[in-house]
């Protein structure tokens, strides 16, 4: 049914699960942030039943207002994506603190508070990230696919439409 899934770095629940939610997102928006929240609460009980599969792409869409988005993003350690998703998470909730500052100054945050340097493979990752986002015509950020069906903002999905989406996922595999 599905096409094979890019860029799973930051991949969360079963690999087999039936239903796959992608989102290709940035740090510095807003509306990822809301995303993020809702998909952190309605996703937590289907992946611990295995029935989600949540796929995190972070986009480095060339745009002033992502850039210190890109910028932390050369720094996540994809080899630990747990920590990732913490960090995101906690990135997300204190966007306000941090989005206006310097490059020195989020790579002071990034060292001091997470512990974390840059990533050579990082880049690499953020150029695929890029090259899939191009081919599937993801425009804007946050861009989510539940099994292939796109949501692009201004479409926002609230925590029900996504919960129905992806029961209405679910029900569709049942044969």
């Amino acid at each position: 049914m599905t096409n094979q899934i890019e860029n799973t770095q930051l991949s969360f629940g079963q690999k087999d699960a039936p239903v796959k939610v992608e989102v290709f997102l940035n740090l510095t928006c807003p509306y990822c942030a809301t995303f993020f929240g809702i998909a952190e609460d309605v996703l937590k009980d289907y992946l611990d039943n295995e029935q989600v599969e949540f796929i995190v792409k972070h986009y480095d869409k060339p745009r002033e207002m992502l850039l210190n988005g890109t910028l932390i993003n050369l720094f996540l350690d994809y080899e630990n994506p747990s920590r990732v998703k913490e960090i995101l998470k906690e990135l997300f909730e204190t966007q306000g603190q941090w989005d206006q500052l310097n490059n020195q100054e989020i790579k002071n945050v990034l060292a001091e508070k997470y512990q974390l340097k840059e990533e050579p493979q990082n880049t690499e990752i953020s150029l695929n990230v890029t090259a899939e986002a191009i081919r599937r015509n993801v425009k804007m950020v946050p861009t989510v696919f539940i099994n292939n069906k796109e949501y692009q903002y201004p479409t926002e999905l609230s925590a029900d439409e996504l919960k129905a989406e992806i029961e209405a996922a679910l029900t569709s595999k049942v044969v």
